[in-house]
């Protein structure tokens, strides 16, 4: 039975996007508009995480709700977020990608949020992130960064505002609170978590209300 307080995050490596899509159907799985768009892109590795991250979230849609994969379609909000194109019952998702990952989080009747980045940064982006955040030592960076970025996404209007105003307190077991000078009155509802799926990716979780965090790795079909 679903447990609708549940907060499933799945992982895709990206080596294992053409292992998935064999599984599932590949590019026959998506709509005419997502085949179009995979086409445009030019670079190989672009393709794969695109088609990875549009498998993923119908794979984690399927397997918290039962129905067939081929039940999903998508419409993009104007921040160009997708998000169901019809209701399931309060289901919600998020996705995200960078070089070697694909992460996708699914709740049920509240909102959520989910950025992966490559860790350690660059040099270059660094600098740039760390003027950008007080100056803040690489580590903070990185990890202030994704959860600064997965908050956002489940607000729904992304980094667009900038990061001021927002802070984050440690709780213990990669757990999170958020300070958000701009919202006051929505940030007590919203818990993050901080988590290191492999060696070279950091992923931040953000849920309102919190609940029980599943994860699972793809492929799993």
């Amino acid at each position: 039975m679903d447990d609708p307080r549940a907060v499933d995050l799945w992982t895709l490596p990206e080596d294992r996007v053409q292992e998935l899509a064999v599984g599932m159907g590949g590019l026959d799985l998506l709509t005419p508009d997502e085949r179009a768009r995979h086409h445009r892109l030019v670079r190989s590795g672009s393709r794969d995480r695109y088609l990875g991250a549009r498998l993923l979230s119908r794979l984690a849609l399927s397997a918290r709700t039962g129905l067939p994969p081929t039940t999903w379609r998508f419409v993009a909000t104007r921040r160009g977020r997708p998000e169901l194109a019809v209701d399931h019952g309060g289901l919600r998702f998020n996705l995200s990608h960078t070089d070697g990952l694909i992460v996708c989080v699914v709740t049920r009747g509240r909102g959520c949020g989910v950025d992966v980045e490559r860790v350690p940064f660059d040099d270059e982006k660094t600098r740039r992130l760390g003027a950008f955040l007080d100056g803040a030592s690489s580590t903070a960076v990185s990890e202030r960064w994704v959860l600064a970025e997965a908050y956002l996404k489940g607000l729904g209007v992304g980094l667009t505002e900038g990061l001021d105003g927002l802070a984050f307190r440690r709780q213990g077991g990669g757990r999170f609170t958020v300070t958000d000078h701009r919202r006051p009155a929505v940030t007590p509802r919203w818990r993050l978590t901080l988590l290191r799926p492999s060696p070279h990716h950091l992923v931040a979780v953000a849920t309102e209300g919190g609940g029980p965090l599943r994860t699972t790795r793809a492929p799993s079909t």
